[in-house]
């Protein structure tokens, strides 16, 4: 066996203690893979899989104002795994920046933005598709943030975290412990189905929604995605019309700092810029 052959066993033995105490920690109901087309939630799904994690659900959250393809692959490729779950936040994007204009930029417009693009549809599709009404429902939720992607995280990011807002989904971080390097590694090993968005942008694309990304981030993206590209221009005309600010740029009232620790992990590749 290589040298590289037996780091990957390594760490796949840490993610099976891992999933291993949750279970025993948390007796959950319910284990859903939580896949947004990135890298590192390929790489948790793989190694869930390995590991035979009884998986009753694969989720993605899709936002409507990323890259369209990033959920067309997810579809294509989880959709097939399983009971798939779209917490889909429909209109939300476009009825926000119409009614209100973007949200603007920085970690408090990103609290807002969350809420509306993302907490919202999940805390709606877990209701529907998972809890059903019924109590005492704990779902684990996999997912592939990893403790080495910032500073702040190698300090804070913990292994397992209840949902303030819902005791009963508890976060599962099973590459908790894995570098860019490892996950790399291991999905070239495994063969594992890379989103194409990902290839090309280096992130997921799922969500593009102008509060964290930059200027650059967006035209590379256009370029790539002409379609994506014209959608939003065309929407940022009219926001500009109605309310003289555009996508990226700062919101024209004083931040609201109470947006600043807001529990978002599924928008940890955003979280990860802010800090």
């Amino acid at each position: 066996m290589s040298d590289i052959a037996r780091h990957l066993d390594q760490l796949v033995d840490g993610s099976a203690a891992i999933l291993a105490e949750a279970v025993e920690r948390f007796n959950p109901t319910h284990i859903v893979s939580m896949v947004s087309g990135g890298k590192d939630s390929a790489a948790s799904d793989q190694v869930a899989r390995e590991l035979g994690a009884n998986i009753n659900f694969v989720m993605h959250g899709n936002t409507r104002c990323g890259i369209p393809e990033t959920s067309a692959f997810v579809r294509e490729t989880y959709g097939q795994l399983g009971d798939y779950v779209e917490a889909d936040a429909g209109t939300a994007y476009e009825d926000y920046v119409l009614r209100k204009g973007f949200f603007g930029k920085g970690i408090g417009a990103h609290g807002f933005a969350y809420r509306v693009l993302k907490a919202t549809p999940f805390r709606k599709a877990t209701s529907k598709h998972i809890r059903q009404g019924k109590k005492g429902v704990r779902v684990l939720l996999l997912n592939g943030a990893r403790k080495d992607e910032s500073e702040n995280r190698q300090k804070h990011l913990q292994t397992f975290r209840q949902d303030p807002a819902s005791p009963g989904n508890i976060w599962v971080n099973l590459i908790h412990h894995w570098s860019q390097e490892d996950r790399d590694s291991y999905l070239r090993s495994r063969g594992t189905p890379i989103n194409p968005v990902a290839r090309e942008l280096c992130r997921s694309g799922e969500c593009m929604c102008g509060t964290m990304q930059t200027a650059q981030e967006r035209g590379e993206a256009a370029a790539i995605f002409p379609k994506w590209g014209a959608w939003l221009s065309d929407l940022e005309a009219e926001a500009r019309r109605k309310h003289g600010f555009g996508w990226g740029e700062p919101f024209p009232k004083p931040r609201d700092t109470r947006q600043d620790d807001l529990f978002q992990p599924m928008c940890k590749d955003c979280v990860r810029r802010a800090a």
